[in-house]
């Protein structure tokens, strides 16, 4: 199929899993053959900049926020001419379908879901501002996208309760393995590795995550295991909170809050365990990094995603939700058990770079097609 267009578009790429995730499909698309432009709204603390392919054309709009957003992106689509979008942001996409009603344009529009977003809703709430405006936005304009991707089935599934006439306009792809870590795991013989001592929180240090319930459980065995650490990669507005908690356990010197971490493939390697206490998830990446690194993951079974990567015994444990005895439970089994390697990276092989890119790739062919002379 010759002109293969896609126009991929995000906030920013700064170290979110989102933007990690666009990076590599970006990268693949281009890779395979596609004309791939990479829309920013701009370029502040862009972490994942220069893991862009120079295959792929990087448009920054130098815009703060998507609600300035609408002139810059207006100029780039009568220039450019896009087929096709594809969509990393939820009020990103509001915007490009809201452009296309009023503009009457013809090309077609990807999402890509990334939370669940029932609990985002929730959350807008809090605001006037996003109670108002923005949930009204999302209401009326999110489902006139022409195809909406999924990250697992549970965010599937929640997206339908709260939007019924969605269930024949939505499907699953599942987040792609990070090809540095691929290359890694590929390259390097990880059997061998020997586990250090400790255990490995990843994450934006946001409500969210709620690293204080990994915290507690690590105080609750922290004297059965005197050299053991807790290694919490990241950075957000809880940071304070998270080590006062820390502190009131008395565990705050055994706590190592280490910052946001470009690579993060050696603390991956050489932990325990990778842990995930979220109150809710899109899909999370640090599980199946983790896992393609050979380290356990140990995780609440929140909503969505952990409970369609772990195989209890094989690549980790699921844990009650909230639950910290429980987590501090399955972190004892975890300390004595031996997980074989070869079955735990077996779990996580729908994840794999290239057949998650042949996904998209048969998707967006499916909705590309020349429309070049609409703009005329």
């Amino acid at each position: 199929m010759k002109n293969l267009k896609v126009t991929l578009i995000i906030s920013s790429l700064a170290g979110g899993g989102a933007e990690k995730v666009c990076v590599n499909v970006a990268n693949g698309l281009a890779k395979i053959g596609w004309n791939v432009d990479l829309v920013v709204l701009n370029l502040k603390n862009s972490t994942y900049l220069f893991n862009v392919s120079k295959n792929v054309n990087l448009v920054e709009l130098k815009v703060n926020h998507t609600r300035y957003a609408m002139y810059s992106l207006l100029k780039y689509i009568y220039k450019n001419k896009p087929n096709l979008f594809l969509v990393f942001n939820y009020e990103l996409t509001v915007l490009i379908v809201l452009l296309r009603k009023l503009f009457r344009f013809k090309f077609k529009i990807i999402s890509r879901n990334i939370n669940t977003l029932s609990k985002k809703i929730e959350q807008l709430t809090q605001k006037f501002f996003s109670k108002y405006v923005v949930k009204f936005f999302i209401n009326k304009f999110y489902c006139k996208a022409d195809y909406i991707i999924c990250q697992c089935l549970g965010m599937r599934d929640d997206l339908i309760e709260f939007y019924p006439k969605l269930s024949s306009n939505l499907g699953v792809i599942y987040n792609p393995i990070n090809e540095e870590v691929i290359k890694h795991a590929r390259s390097n013989n990880i059997k061998i590795i020997n586990k250090r001592d400790y255990l490995l929180c990843v994450g934006r240090l946001e409500k969210q995550k709620a690293f204080q319930y990994a915290i507690e459980a690590f105080a609750k065995i922290s004297e059965k295991f005197p050299t053991l650490r807790l290694k919490i990669l990241g950075i957000g507005t809880q940071e304070e909170k998270l080590k006062n908690i820390a502190k009131n356990f008395g565990v705050i010197d055994r706590v190592d809050f280490e910052g946001f971490q470009k690579n993060i493939i050696p603390y991956y390697l050489y932990a325990k365990a990778t842990l995930l206490t979220s109150l809710y998830e899109g899909f999370p990446n640090s599980l199946i990094e983790s896992i393609k690194l050979g380290t356990p993951v140990i995780s609440f079974d929140c909503p969505n995603g952990p409970a369609e990567i772990i195989k209890d015994g094989v690549n980790g444990y699921l844990v009650k939700h909230k639950d910290v005895d429980d987590l501090k439970n399955k972190i004892l089994i975890n300390m004595t058990n031996k997980f074989n390697i070869e079955n735990m990276n077996f779990t996580v092989r729908k994840h794999d770079l290239k057949e998650v890119i042949q996904q998209y790739d048969k998707l967006l062919k499916s909705y590309n097609y020349n429309i070049h002379d609409e703009y005329n």
